[in-house]
């Protein structure tokens, strides 16, 4: 589509993993210290900078690493009461007395064991979040939230997997607008500072179709197609809703199966879903 949210220029920094940039950065050191160490004093002299560069390097990466804990509390012990579970949105209000601090208070216990991030699943777009964001930002905590499964093959009638073969557009774009409108803004239309990263969906490749890693050919051409217009979707709320300032990223998880339906990287895990979509992006 013809709306970019940033510049290309803004997207290949933002993307940049602060692991790689350290491990760049270390491997120039390291040929550094091996030209050098042709002459004792030059080794001796490089090294007092190497240490600096390390440690300056080293820093800058753990500050920008994500210590992440997936939440999703189910406080049932079986498998049969999981599957009876009515929702699994744990971010809403219902769920203060878990994750607030007038309750067991577990944004606060994830938040002291070193935890900069917090991973969320089921999403009901129905219900508000500000004050399960509010919570997180005291805290400390970024949120990447989800959309849930519902839209795409959960919905009845018309999930995008029975009804729209696979264009989930009509589907996801209402639901991700009444999140932005129940708490993933703020009133002046900007972002709420606590969320980071927004799933599309969690292990497509498993999901739309089910057999999307095994099957034929056309299994990951469907995958990415939902994948796509779902995206689209969620861009399209963006401009609808009027977001302002400084946007959130978008991302799709993958299971680690390996995809011997995809057309490339059949044998490694994970990589095999991330080519396919990345090819229909492209």
């Amino acid at each position: 589509r013809s709306y970019e949210r940033s510049s290309p220029t803004h997207r290949a920094q933002s993307s940049q993993s602060p692991i790689c940039w350290q491990q760049d950065q270390l491997s120039a050191v390291a040929m550094a210290v091996w030209r050098s160490s042709l002459t004792s004093v030059g080794l001796l002299a490089v090294v007092g900078q190497v240490a600096v560069s390390v440690v300056g390097a080293t820093s800058a990466a753990r500050a920008g690493l994500i210590r992440g804990v997936s939440y999703g509390p189910v406080p049932l012990k079986s498998v049969e009461g999981a599957s009876s579970l009515p929702a699994d949105d744990w971010f809403c209000d219902e769920a203060v007395p878990m994750w607030g601090r007038a309750g067991r208070g577990d944004l606060r216990v994830i938040s002291s064991m070193g935890a900069n991030m917090i991973r969320l699943y089921g999403n009901n777009p129905a219900y508000d979040h500000t004050n399960f964001l509010d919570e997180a930002v005291k805290e400390g905590l970024g949120v990447a939230a989800g959309m849930s499964d519902y839209p795409y093959y959960q919905m009845t009638p018309g999930s995008c997997l029975t009804a729209t073969d696979f264009n989930c557009f009509s589907q996801v774009k209402p639901l991700y607008l009444q999140n932005l409108n129940k708490g993933f803004l703020t009133a002046d239309r900007k972002y709420h500072p606590a969320l980071k990263y927004m799933n599309i969906l969690n292990e497509p490749d498993l999901k739309v179709p089910a057999g999307a890693d095994t099957g034929g050919p056309e299994g990951p051409v469907k995958m990415a197609r939902a994948m796509i217009s779902a995206f689209d979707a969620m861009l399209d709320a963006e401009i609808e809703a009027g977001v302002t300032g400084p946007l959130i990223n978008f991302t799709a998880t993958f299971s680690f199966a390996i995809c011997s339906a995809c057309s490339l990287f059949k044998g490694t895990p994970a990589l095999g879903q991330m080519a396919q979509l990345h090819d229909a992006m492209h």
